[in-house]
């Protein structure tokens, strides 16, 4: 004599089982009429077997009970139902965990074994809340979480002040973007700026250096005796140079060039004959530019 199979109810603990809601196109549920719930309507479903995950069983019984194939398994509530008299053994207690499901092919046949099933609907979700063979679980899960595709998991209600909440958290984005926006600008200004003091302060030193280099120039002006002396100062003012240069500071172009009012100051003028009058004859002092911007006026002398 083989032993009858016991229910988790027989060790006084809840059963795991699913109901799985099945989803056409059209919006519709697939609901059976079920010898077990008093010929009610429900949805298919059944236990969760040891070393089963849920989302497999909710496919398996869809399979088992109706023949169909389903896919998306979403989880949409949980309810107890516990020795409820419309169940045939009503001393039961299920958790069941209820699933939102689709159809993997829309043109599948649904099969039925009159067991489970004597027969099957593919009914609207406000059709089914106002009929009277739909058993109670099944009709409150259906009003409650899939008549209204906005309505949240587990009942959880949308706030009843979401558009104003919305229409305040918009302004405070918009007010935090634009003072973002003002304190890059902000930084970018400080960035340029703190580069211009830093130019100005260069500039400011090798200003001070520049009149020093100037009378180096002078001292070995027109000296023909090339001596050692004559020559370290060459090399000093060499050395001059080529720091002015690696800070951008050149030297204004003077002898042969024509007179610029923006590089050249004029101090004098001679008569020379065949000379293009503006020619620049002489350098009386050095001129010095950084980029277009004259830091010092060459002072000179041109053709009449």
């Amino acid at each position: 004599m083989t032993e009858e199979k016991k229910h988790a109810s027989d060790y006084n603990f809840p059963e795991i089982s699913t109901g799985v809601y099945i989803f056409n196109k059209k919006g519709e549920i697939f609901l059976i009429r079920s010898p077990k719930w008093g010929n009610k309507l429900v949805p298919c479903g059944g236990h969760v077997e040891f070393n089963e995950k849920v989302a497999d069983t909710v496919v398996r019984e869809a399979k088992e009970e109706t023949g169909l194939d389903v896919i998306n398994q979403e989880l949409i509530t949980v309810v107890d139902v516990i020795s409820f008299s419309e169940f045939h053994q009503s001393n039961r207690h299920f958790v069941g965990l209820q699933y939102r499901a689709e159809l993997l092919d829309e043109k599948q046949i649904p099969q039925i074994d009159n067991v489970e099933a004597t027969e099957y609907f593919w009914l609207k979700p406000e059709e089914i809340v106002k009929r009277d063979d739909v058993q109670s679980t099944t009709k409150e899960v259906i009003a409650n979480f899939l008549l209204k595709p906005k309505k949240l998991l587990f009942g959880v209600k949308k706030c009843k002040d979401c558009e104003k909440n919305k229409l305040e958290a918009e302004e405070y984005k918009a007010g935090w973007q634009r003072a973002l926006a003002d304190y890059k600008n902000l930084q970018k200004e400080t960035t340029a700026r703190m580069g211009e003091w830093a130019q100005m302060s260069e500039r400011q030193i090798l200003e001070e250096f520049i009149p020093v280099y100037d009378h180096l120039k002078l001292a070995v002006r027109g000296v023909e005796k090339a001596d050692a002396w004559v020559e370290g100062v060459k090399h000093v003012l060499r050395q001059f140079a080529d720091i002015l240069k690696s800070h951008g500071i050149e030297e204004i172009k003077t002898m042969g060039e024509k007179f610029d009012t923006r590089f050249h100051e004029a101090v004098g003028e001679e008569v020379v004959e065949g000379q293009e009058s503006g020619i620049i004859l002489k350098e009386i002092n050095g001129g010095y530019k950084m980029g277009e911007k004259v830091i010092k006026p060459a002072k000179v002398i041109i053709a009449k």
